[in-house]
């Protein structure tokens, strides 16, 4: 089982990888979008009416796709006075506990995300933009993305069970 679990837990770091990768390329070319866009409107040869939605949309799927990387990688927000503050057994068992809460709050965002957008997908809905993109699929990136942080912190789980360090943090410990 275990070796199974580590295979899962490499492919799903190179997915993550991918993700990250590709929401990187994503922001370059809105960089070079942004400053085209200017200079075709200052030159009045028209411009991307699309760009600002559409920077606005990619954004979003950035974020919330990329913060399974970002949980992975150990870059997100966090406080660590408690952790820092406890043995390192007691340390463990809090940042398992945690995982496992996290895990659980993920996978309960997941279903209503993927409620609200099997019902925003039958009601048709669409936001009131120029760029259209129907909400069942903006909430279904918003359910893609909670359902990846629930594996990532129960690999996260998994990894510190195995004697693994804790894993953001060392201090104190």
């Amino acid at each position: 089982m275990g070796h199974a679990i580590d295979k899962l837990d490499h492919l799903f770091s190179r997915l993550n990888a991918l993700i990250a990768a590709l929401v990187a390329l994503s922001i370059g070319v809105f960089a070079l979008l942004l400053p085209t866009d200017f200079l075709l409107r200052k030159l009045r040869l028209g411009g991307f009416e699309w760009l600002n939605e559409g920077a606005e949309y990619f954004l979003y799927f950035g974020v919330f796709l990329s913060a399974a990387w970002v949980l992975q990688k150990g870059a997100h927000v966090r406080v660590d006075i408690v952790i820092a503050a406890l043995p390192h057994r007691g340390a463990v068992a809090l940042e398992r506990a945690m995982d496992l809460f996290g895990a659980g709050l993920c996978l309960v965002m997941t279903y209503y995300g993927l409620r609200g957008g099997y019902f925003a997908y039958v009601l048709g809905t669409l936001p009131d933009k120029d760029l259209r993109i129907p909400n069942w699929l903006i909430l279904a990136v918003f359910s893609v993305s909670f359902a990846l942080l629930a594996i990532e912190f129960l690999l996260r789980f998994y990894r510190a069970g195995r004697g693994g360090r804790l894993q953001d943090t060392e201090v104190g410990l």
